[in-house]
């Protein structure tokens, strides 16, 4: 039988995998990314086989990302089923977000992306709205985290506080915490870990597993930002069965997506 990593050395599509990229990106930034178009992105996915894409608008990280919404949501209707969105907010009072909410939640986005760059903690008031409503119906959020205690400490609140939400945590073992990112992702059963980096050590992808669960891992590409194929590859190399692949790259995002629990 021919294995995932002899078809993805041999350059094929894996359209048959239904893979899911739970951590993608449309819109400007400081990134030197010479097409940031939709069209780009869903190039790039068509070349490995990805069926479809979650993705926030760079604005995560900027204050006025209502237009940046409206950006993604265009994308959606573009590219129905290939792309999905997740919800930026700017925490500048609890109306503006629960309008903000209402409006694209409403009108098809996946979830929830937040960035805490922007100098708010995740267990900020003002996003309290936008959460009840994705634990209200069984969302993804998107947290930006970097291996610091306090955004452990502000996860384990949020994952107590809307149970009902999955939480993904970006960029999970980054800087040697695979350890810490396990516990935390076995201690709540709705935080999930993503795999997204930019240098990913080697045997990181099966320490993850092993530390968390493979049920608890999804893959993220960090596209535009990061070379899909680049973020595809470290998993068909990963040591671990094809099943448990097959798992990080679709049936546990599809299993978030469907709203399950």
């Amino acid at each position: 039988m021919t294995t995932l990593l002899q078809r993805g050395r041999r350059g094929e599509r894996l359209d048959d995998l239904d893979i899911v990229d739970m951590h993608g990106h449309l819109g400007r930034s400081p990134f030197g990314v010479p097409d940031l178009s939709p069209a780009s992105l869903v190039a790039g996915m068509d070349r490995l086989g990805v069926a479809t894409c979650v993705c926030s608008h760079t604005h995560c990280m900027y204050a006025g990302p209502s237009d940046a919404n409206a950006e993604v949501l265009d994308a959606i209707r573009a590219f129905p089923g290939r792309i999905a969105g997740y919800l930026v907010l700017w925490p500048s009072g609890a109306d503006d977000v629960r309008r903000q909410a209402e409006r694209y939640l409403d009108a098809g986005f996946a979830g929830v992306k937040l960035h805490d760059t922007t100098g708010f903690r995740y267990t900020d008031p003002a996003y309290a709205p936008a959460l009840a409503m994705a634990d209200e119906r069984r969302m993804p959020v998107l947290l930006h985290t970097w291996a610091r205690a306090e955004q452990f400490e502000e996860v384990r609140r949020l994952a107590t506080a809307y149970p009902r939400a999955n939480f993904i945590l970006a960029h999970s073992g980054v800087a040697g915490s695979i350890d810490a990112y396990g516990r935390l992702a076995r201690e709540h059963a709705n935080v999930h870990l993503d795999l997204c980096m930019s240098l990913t050590p080697c045997g990181h992808v099966e320490r993850l597993v092993e530390a968390a669960g493979v049920d608890k891992v999804l893959w993220g590409s960090d596209a535009l930002f990061l070379n899909m194929a680049h973020q595809l590859g470290k998993v068909l190399a990963a040591r671990i069965g094809d099943d448990d692949k097959r798992r990080l790259l679709s049936a546990n995002a599809r299993r978030i997506l469907g709203r399950e629990t």
